[in-house]
């Protein structure tokens, strides 16, 4: 028997508009610590703090040498590829394919299971 799935979750990009927000968020998942991380990247961990959640006006800013030595503190480089696949390289139209796809793919058990259930429900 296949056990399908449907995930009502927005995607990557619809709950974190930028890659800035998204490493911020990430850098709290992974294994290593923000301290660890800040420390291998060679700063203060406020200062790495600053840099993923910059206050109105601040100066501090998260660029791609940061990135670079994030990724390289935490090899977390597959989860900052999927956001950036997922907010670029896919479309409203490609999902929507994807998710009929699914569903059509689904029919069959569909209306197998609702026989099953009408089946039981008469029996009753």
């Amino acid at each position: 028997m296949t056990q399908f799935t449907l995930n009502f979750e927005p995607s990557l990009p619809e709950r974190f508009p930028t890659l800035r927000q998204f490493v911020a968020h990430r850098s709290t998942q992974v294994a290593k610590a923000p301290k660890a991380q800040a420390s291998d990247m060679d700063l203060a961990p406020s200062t790495l703090s600053r840099k993923l959640n910059p206050a109105e006006g601040d100066t501090q800013r998260f660029n791609c040498d940061d990135l670079e030595s994030w990724l390289a503190s935490t090899g977390d480089a597959p989860a900052v590829i999927e956001y950036l696949c997922a907010k670029y390289m896919d479309n409203d139209a490609a999902r929507q394919r994807r998710l009929l796809s699914k569903v059509e793919g689904m029919l069959p058990d569909l209306v197998a299971a609702l026989a099953s259930l009408k089946a039981a429900g008469a029996s009753a």
